[in-house]
């Protein structure tokens, strides 16, 4: 069983909408866990209550340092904790990255981290690579990318 840790107050629509797919996603080997405010309404969910949200026009990492009990940062520690094996936000990119960062730290030798998207294409998955927060990536870093994406779609 595969746990997914889901900040539920992140991005525009939160936290109906994401409650809505972490519902839709939910299935025999995969178990969401929301993590927000007690306000939220799981629908049989279990949620991890926590204080903060980190807002959309937050500065990224000031906003993770200041907000360590955010939905956001508490989603991203569980991962680090063991508690999950996954992390979903639909919340600030940058300060996701920022979590993560903080939180997992990288695998060593791996200059910059990039986000990563599954699509699914007619003729199998595929990954986008580098889907946000890397502004200023150079040829060493495009290349990095290229190759741990390579290993992330096998």
């Amino acid at each position: 069983m595969v746990r997914v840790a889901v900040d539920a107050m992140g991005g525009d629509r939160g936290p109906g909408e994401i409650v809505a797919g972490a519902l839709a996603a939910r299935g025999e080997g995969l178990k969401p866990v929301l993590f927000g405010d007690p306000s939220v309404d799981g629908h049989g969910l279990e949620l991890v209550v926590t204080e903060g949200v980190v807002e959309m026009d937050d500065k990224p990492a000031e906003a993770v340092r200041a907000k360590p009990g955010s939905s956001m940062v508490s989603a991203v520690r569980a991962v680090r904790e063991g508690g999950a094996d996954a992390v979903v936000s639909a919340g600030n990119t940058g300060a996701m990255l920022a979590a993560g960062l903080l939180e997992l730290r990288r695998i060593p030798g791996v200059m910059r981290p990039a986000i990563a998207i599954p699509i699914l294409t007619k003729r199998g998955p595929s990954v986008l690579l580098d889907a946000g927060a890397n502004a200023d990536a150079r040829p060493e870093h495009l290349l990095q990318f290229a190759t741990t994406g390579s290993v992330f779609a096998e």
